[in-house]
């Protein structure tokens, strides 16, 4: 018993001198206090990112994807363009195709062609036409080239035929035109019709160029024009390249001496690239003249190619 007693003590004094050298813990000041964190880092759960924050484009980035896109629709424009062109001259050469020769009665034709008073009768349904679109107020057809066209004049806009057929639609080959300041009854010296010339020279003015060739132009010498009372012959003296000078706007015609020396050298023209009728001689007391004017190539605006037709003789129609 006492043996265990002392034991006992022996125990109780050894744990209370353990307990009196070990220091005391300081208790906290606050529970959130064990959370700081200052003091620990935030628990992150594995596999889990932090969201990202999306990165800001460069300006020239920016820019060079505005550069493209205006590109790719710049290129998709000119391609539309092309296969809308092609597509209006395919249409226009379907046109021309369908549409027939006139024919060039003279005076002395068959008795149903000709009334009493050697009108003859005139190959062209101008009603028809001029009732689908006013501007049309003549008819050219050169025997040996496709040229077999209504002409037209607006009479608000020189520039409109440009790139308008003669239905008034928008079309890339236009329509063969006169100025307004050129007669609609050729009485004037000088008449400049216009006419595109094509990557298709098969249509419009494109096959003018035939005369070029001096054996084509000795064996084609005439062009008709066919308004809603007449029939003018025209006998094709000559065809050059001409600078891109506006003729009518270039010379004072109503001056005698400047439209003879106009007609002089369109009877002796001193193009490198030309062709004329021998024994030409035009004269400015009477003379009157059309010329065709068209683009020497699809590429060149800087010179004409000129064929020349001079009024040999007028025929009355019914």
């Amino acid at each position: 018993m006492r043996r265990q007693t002392f034991e006992g003590m022996a125990w109780h004094i050894m744990a209370s001198k353990h307990s009196s050298n070990t220091p005391r813990r300081q208790p906290s000041h606050s529970a959130s206090s064990q959370h700081s964190t200052v003091d620990r880092p935030q628990r992150q759960d594995r596999g889990k990112q932090p969201p990202s924050t999306p990165k800001k484009r460069k300006p020239s980035t920016i820019a060079l994807a505005i550069v493209l896109a205006v590109l790719i629709a710049i290129v998709a424009g000119g391609i539309g363009y092309i296969v809308w062109q092609n597509a209006e001259m395919q249409r226009a050469a379907e046109e021309l195709k369908n549409t027939p020769i006139p024919e060039t009665p003279v005076a002395n034709d068959t008795p149903e062609n000709v009334a009493p008073d050697n009108r003859v009768e005139n190959p062209i349904d101008f009603a028809t036409l001029m009732a689908e679109n006013p501007d049309i107020y003549a008819w050219i057809y050169i025997p040996g080239t496709n040229v077999n066209y209504p002409i037209v004049q607006n009479p608000n806009d020189d520039s409109f035929y440009l790139d308008h057929n003669d239905h008034q639609e928008y079309a890339a080959e236009g329509a063969v035109y006169s100025e307004m300041q050129n007669d609609k009854q050729f009485t004037d010296p000088v008449t400049v019709l216009y006419g595109h010339t094509m990557n298709d020279t098969s249509i419009m003015f494109g096959t003018l160029h035939y005369f070029e060739d001096p054996q084509f132009f000795e064996q084609n010498d005439t062009m008709y024009i066919y308004t809603p009372t007449e029939i003018l012959t025209y006998r094709i003296i000559s065809a050059y390249i001409y600078d891109n000078r506006h003729i009518l706007n270039s010379f004072n015609f109503s001056e005698r001496s400047v439209l003879q020396e106009y007609f002089d050298y369109v009877a002796n023209p001193s193009s490198i690239i030309s062709s004329v009728r021998s024994g030409t001689a035009l004269d400015a007391a009477t003379s009157r003249i059309v010329q065709l004017s068209t683009c020497t190539s699809t590429h060149d605006r800087q010179s004409r190619y000129i064929v020349t037709g001079e009024l040999v003789d007028e025929q009355e129609t019914f």
